[in-house]
């Protein structure tokens, strides 16, 4: 799933600081706001879902990521997230996740 191509490069924001409308550093590709990202964890298919958590795992900051999901959130859908073998094995470990991950 691809989102509009960013314009310029985002530079790191505090999250308490950020503008709801401003783009966010952990899509690096794509022009993503604040607004847009919880719109998808709340409202989005599974696969909208497991496109968002995917970036937030592979380029959030550790902080960031949990301002958006839970721990919990992430375990239930671990097995449709794509991320590289080794970062997903981390994630897995990380997260206590036992099933095996397709």
């Amino acid at each position: 799933m691809r989102y509009p191509e960013r314009t310029s490069p985002d530079s790191t924001a505090e999250t308490a600081d950020r503008d709801p409308n401003e783009s966010l550093y952990f899509f690096p590709d794509q022009q993503i706001s604040e607004s847009r990202v919880r719109s998808i964890l709340q409202h989005g298919s599974l696969e909208e879902r497991a496109w968002a958590i995917s970036y937030l795992l592979r380029y959030a900051q550790w902080d960031d990521i949990w301002t958006y999901v839970s721990r919990d959130e992430v375990r239930e859908i671990f097995s449709r997230l794509e991320l590289p073998e080794n970062l997903q094995t981390a994630w897995a470990r990380m997260l206590k996740v036992e099933a095996p991950v397709a």
